[in-house]
């Protein structure tokens, strides 16, 4: 076979490919394969975070201190509640008060509407996750909150 003619065979067998979409059922692997490693590593900074916060509150307690951090941020768990709003760690976040009325809506919170979230908050949040098929860990993420959110524009 000539060159000429196995560079056609070639072009050919690429056309092919890239005709039956195995390249872009390859792609959609990477893809989704590397959406599974930030996902991992999101969860994972997630966990150091409250690792933090947890060290930083019981210094606090042992000090003294007002449950303020340095950051200015009330040490709360995994998510950080501050001038009313709550954030988590990967940079979503809602107002506090919204999610204790939205979990005391769907029936999970029964404490003060206070827009702290706390070890009341937090395991209400856990809850609310388990029962809905999402990862229970208490932190109030962009996944979560789509679910929850209906809660609160609800008239109930």
């Amino acid at each position: 076979m000539g060159k000429a003619t196995r560079l056609t065979m070639l072009m050919l067998m690429i056309g092919l490919i890239a005709l039956s979409g195995c390249a872009s059922r390859k792609t959609g692997k990477k893809v989704d394969t590397l959406q599974a490693q930030v996902n991992a590593m999101t969860d994972e900074l997630v966990r150091l975070d409250q690792s933090l916060q947890d060290t930083r509150a019981a210094v606090q307690a042992q000090e003294g201190g007002s449950g303020v951090s340095q950051s200015g941020a009330v040490s709360s768990g995994k998510g950080a509640s501050v001038g009313g709003m709550y954030r988590t760690p990967s940079g979503f976040e809602v107002p506090s008060v919204n999610i204790q009325k939205a979990l005391k809506k769907a029936g999970y919170y029964n404490g003060a509407l206070d827009g702290k979230v706390g070890p009341g908050t937090r395991d209400a949040i856990a809850a609310f996750q388990k029962d809905n098929g999402l990862k229970a860990d208490g932190v109030c993420g962009s996944g979560t909150w789509a679910k929850l959110k209906s809660y609160l524009e609800s008239i109930k």
